[in-house]
């Protein structure tokens, strides 16, 4: 596969300000790293919290974009290849890469890896994916199996990850009463894989119909508009004492809707990153014996090659998820059409071929 000396990346200017396509250096893989050609990039809402200045913002010149998925080309010095991957081979990269010796990482806590936290391709300290290549640790790059299509692959790394982690974590299993409330793109993928855990019912939810009508094609056995009436008696309509599980995906969460529909002794599960704060009646908390809990992406060397096989074996299809796709010199129209509520999932498509 021959490298281009430069290539396209849409570039960080700073809070406030549009990405800007520009050409750079072909990033050279380091030690133990990989160099990627993308396929495709996610447009997802942790990004919007970036250029809105919502969370420390990145140098100006960074390159976004954490839910990748391309084209193996070539290993830096000092790689292991535990996937025996070779060029040109597809692969989903991670956004998450602990170091796999820390008291978290030996504890299977692995998203909670403090070295993880400062190495987030697309977020933190490295570069992400919204360029024709990238360069990562070789630990961050999963092998996508034989039939799956590249790019829509690209969202098992983010939404189907963040999901997935969040409904092992609440034990969403077969007969489960779970709510959903938001069903964007993390939402979505959270419904598709509690239906293919098992849990009924599955209330879906939002105030856009679009949401609703996309969350019952994926598997929702109830949708509820929040414009509609009162949301919290339509639940309850649904599950009269209550949902087993409640996951809050908003991504400034406020749990108002949670907090009234979870039943006695059952757990809300919140993944949002927004700013908002979260108040909470200590003797409701304490009365109904409510657990919160807050999960942070995944666990990428369990549940990324499970979700992989997962797809691989038709029980959930990142296909459907995708409402829009979108080329390059387009990023910054995609991120308004995140901005304002357009997409299921949208790509960016950085590349068509190895």
């Amino acid at each position: 596969m021959k490298i281009p000396l430069k290539i396209r990346a849409a570039l960080y200017k700073g809070p406030g300000h549009p990405l800007e396509i520009s050409e750079i250096s072909s990033p050279t893989p380091g030690e133990g790293e990989v160099l990627v050609k993308v396929a495709a990039t996610g447009i997802c809402h942790s990004d919007l919290h970036i250029l809105d200045g919502e969370i420390i913002p990145p140098p100006e010149g960074f390159i976004l974009g954490h839910e990748v998925s391309g084209w193996l080309v070539e290993f830096g010095p000092r790689c292991e290849n535990p996937h025996g991957l070779s060029p040109g081979d597809p692969v989903v990269v991670s956004w998450i890469i602990p170091c796999g010796k820390c008291y978290w990482c030996v504890r299977g806590q692995e998203n909670y890896c403090p070295y993880a936290a400062a190495r987030m391709p697309g977020l933190v300290g490295l570069n992400g994916g919204h360029a024709e290549y990238m360069a990562v640790p070789e630990t961050a790059v999963y092998p996508i199996p034989k039939g799956l299509d590249i790019h829509s692959a690209a969202v098992i790394s983010c939404a189907y990850g963040t999901a997935y982690r969040a409904l092992k974590e609440a034990g969403v299993g077969p007969g489960t009463g779970l709510v959903i409330v938001g069903v964007g793109g993390v939402g979505l993928a959270a419904v598709e894989l509690a239906n293919a855990l098992g849990a009924r019912p599955i209330v879906a939810v939002d105030m856009r119909k679009t949401a609703l009508e996309k969350a019952k094609e994926l598997g929702a056995t109830h949708v509820i508009g929040t414009t509609d009436g009162d949301p919290i008696s339509a639940i309850r309509d649904v599950l009269p004492q209550g949902a087993d599980v409640v996951y809050e995906t908003k991504p400034n969460p406020d749990l108002k809707i949670a907090l009234e529909s979870i039943r006695r002794g059952g757990t809300i599960i919140v993944t949002g990153l927004g700013t908002s704060t979260i108040e909470i009646p200590a003797s409701h908390l304490v009365m109904n014996g409510i657990k919160i809990v807050g999960s942070l992406g995944y666990r990428p060397r369990v549940d990324i090659p499970e979700l992989l096989s997962l797809a691989a074996a038709g029980k959930i299809n990142p296909q459907r998820l995708i409402s829009h796709i979108y080329k390059p010199e387009e990023i910054n129209t995609a991120y308004e059409g995140l901005r304002q509520g357009r997409h299921t999932r949208a790509l960016v498509i950085w590349n068509t071929t190895p």
